[in-house]
């Protein structure tokens, strides 16, 4: 599991908000490894922000905090956020969406079954799936853009 996912950076956050799940890899790594440690610390916003932007750039929240450090040191580059990797996770949080409209379908036809009536919350599930439909169709289309 990575840093993000075990930071509360992906998937639903059980309230009803949508989070991205973000799909991170470490910096480039070493044989033998890295032999010296800075430890860095943060309060909450700062570290929210700190996991945003390494997510952003397909970083753990350390590897990220390791590469923008070494950057500013010898004033190079630092880490960018990649596109494939926001599209990526842009797919991922639509398909998350289409699969709970799936159970709500399962729940919306149990009680059709039992009642003889579509539920009320039926059209907002219907619109919640719509609008999963097409930010799943704006990233196929980003992907079919980035083709050569």
């Amino acid at each position: 599991m990575s840093e993000a996912e075990q930071d509360g950076a992906n998937g639903d956050g059980g309230d009803g908000s949508e989070q991205l799940l973000v799909i991170t890899r470490h910096r480039d790594h070493r044989f033998p490894g890295r032999g010296r440690r800075i430890t860095v610390r943060l309060d909450d916003a700062e570290h929210a922000a700190v996991v945003l932007a390494a997510g952003r750039a397909g970083l753990t929240p350390t590897g990220y905090v390791g590469a923008v450090a070494l950057a500013a040191a010898t004033g190079s580059v630092g880490p960018a956020p990649s596109e494939a990797r926001e599209v990526l996770a842009e797919l991922v949080a639509a398909r998350a969406q289409v699969r709970r409209f799936g159970g709500n379908v399962n729940q919306a036809v149990a009680a059709l079954n039992a009642t003889g009536e579509a539920p009320v919350w039926l059209a907002s599930a219907v619109e919640l799936a719509a609008r999963a439909v097409r930010r799943v169709d704006e990233a196929a289309e980003a992907l079919m853009r980035r083709r050569p």
